[in-house]
């Protein structure tokens, strides 16, 4: 049962598929698409496997009534869509692409999983973005196997759905082994995702609403969970990593002042020099030319 909330049923080319009682894969071949926005219902738990291209914006989607759009979370390569669990889907579109689709007996798959349509919310953005190297190990050994013929391809891939099935049941015994924090408060994934977002120098400054979306929560969630986690609010902690990175780029490299506000996310060099001033007690340009003279002394 697939339910399209568009109306239009996407096109889908079975390119192979083998068969055991308690696994089935197929080889789906979609032709190129426009922006859509759909709702997926299966009477199975699946699993789609589908490496993104670089530079290819991935799709987006959300388990549950969607509140707004910051309510889609990026689809990771291998994505889990629970039995019975309606999934909202939104995408800019896509070329001509083929994935990878692991359905699983349901009765089975609960049992040894857990996973159902009554799984936590932790538990199902978890499903949105599957990142457990052994289960990305083994969608690939199997992307692999049913592309060539080879000798005993069947057993082998019968073989690999069951490891399959056995690295997805401990995956998710250590997603919620990782939940198990203080009510209220974020969850050791949720921290991590933030702190790699900042991390990451080659994009813009984060809003609030971005990172909640990577953690997938609501913004006010996000903003009082943080709180309650770290004791500081999400954009004291955005603007804590900033002013660092500020200050190693200033002490490092010799870009120029105003460009580096602008990075930072200032659209005036004056707010961003103000700014710095209330937390170093020094304009970035004394900040410079005072961490230049310390190194030429050593």
């Amino acid at each position: 049962m697939d339910h399209d909330a568009t109306g239009e049923g996407e096109r889908q080319f079975t390119k192979a598929q083998f068969s055991v009682a308690n696994f089935r894969l197929e080889v789906l071949a979609q032709p190129d698409s426009g922006p859509f926005t759909r709702t997926h219902c299966l009477d199975y738990p699946a699993v789609a496997y589908m490496p993104a291209p670089r530079g290819n914006e991935p799709s987006r989607g959300c388990f549950g009534k969607p509140e707004s759009h910051r309510s889609f979370i990026p689809f990771g390569a291998a994505v889990l869509v629970p039995a019975n669990v309606p999934i909202h889907v939104m995408s800019s579109g896509f070329a001509e692409r083929k994935l990878l689709i692991c359905r699983f007996e349901p009765r089975l798959f609960e049992e040894l999983t857990g996973i159902s349509a009554k799984a936590s919310g932790e538990e199902l953005a978890a499903c949105i973005d599957v990142r457990d190297p052994a289960v990305l190990a083994t969608l690939e050994r199997l992307s692999i196997e049913v592309a060539r013929p080879s000798t005993a391809r069947e057993t082998l891939v019968m073989g690999l759905g069951m490891v399959l099935l056995a690295d997805l049941t401990r995956h998710f015994e250590a997603v919620r082994a990782r939940g198990q924090h203080r009510a209220g408060t974020l969850a050791p994934w949720q921290l991590k995702r933030i702190d790699q977002r900042l991390a990451d120098e080659g994009k813009p400054v984060p809003s609030v609403s971005e990172l909640a979306s990577l953690c997938g929560i609501g913004r006010r969630h996000l903003m009082r969970a943080f709180k309650a986690t770290r004791g500081t609010t999400v954009m004291e902690h955005v603007e804590r990593t900033l002013f660092a990175r500020a200050a190693r780029m200033l002490g490092e490299t010799t870009i120029p002042v105003k460009s580096l506000a602008i990075s930072l996310g200032y659209e005036r060099q004056g707010s961003f020099s103000a700014a710095f001033r209330r937390r170093f007690g020094e304009t970035p340009r004394d900040f410079r030319a005072r961490a230049s003279a310390a190194t030429l002394s050593r």
